[in-house]
């Protein structure tokens, strides 16, 4: 008999702890508006200020620059290297910059449940699935700067804590 009632009153806790968790079901933004991407910090107490003292223009000599002549002359050499760079850059076609990463594994159905709901969270977004053998990525948003996915990061963060900001390499259109 003390056993039943130990049994009955571990599963009372047990269906009670499971019932008070948190759902982790996200909900549509009832606001009807979209993300705020603004960000506005005052920083001005983390600039460093400079004084600047008066120098007048009597006191100063000025002396001419002159040109050094070299006799390893190596601008020739240097004009084609910079050439041969600009072309392999023209190239690449990549910009560097941020994304917010919201899943990272091996479950492409997981990855797919996780793109669905962004799109019910953010509608104006898009997130992308990508795939690098063994693991699916769902990224969304393209950002110049880490502090402008700020604003979008931390409505993700609350549906998905893991979510983190991390540095992509964006393809531009020519």
């Amino acid at each position: 008999m003390n056993k039943f009632v130990s049994h009955t009153l571990l599963l009372a806790v047990i269906l009670l702890a499971v019932g008070c968790a948190n759902q982790a079901i996200p909900k549509k933004d009832m606001d009807g508006d979209d993300v705020d991407l603004s960000y506005s910090d005052d920083l001005s107490k983390y600039r460093p200020t400079i004084e600047a003292k008066s120098i007048s223009v009597d006191t100063m000599q000025m002396e001419k620059n002159q040109a050094i002549r070299s006799s390893y002359e190596i601008s020739n050499k240097m004009n084609t290297l910079m050439d041969s760079i600009t072309t392999r850059n023209n190239k690449l076609a990549t910009l560097s910059g941020y994304t917010i990463m919201v899943y990272s594994g091996t479950n492409q159905v997981e990855a797919g449940r996780v793109r669905n709901r962004l799109f019910d969270i953010l509608p104006a977004m898009e997130a992308q699935i990508q795939y690098k053998l063994p693991t699916y990525f769902v990224k969304i948003g393209e950002f110049y700067q880490q502090i402008e996915a700020q604003p979008l990061y931390e409505k993700i963060r609350k549906y998905y804590p893991a979510a983190t900001v991390v540095p992509e390499q964006f393809k531009l259109e020519k």
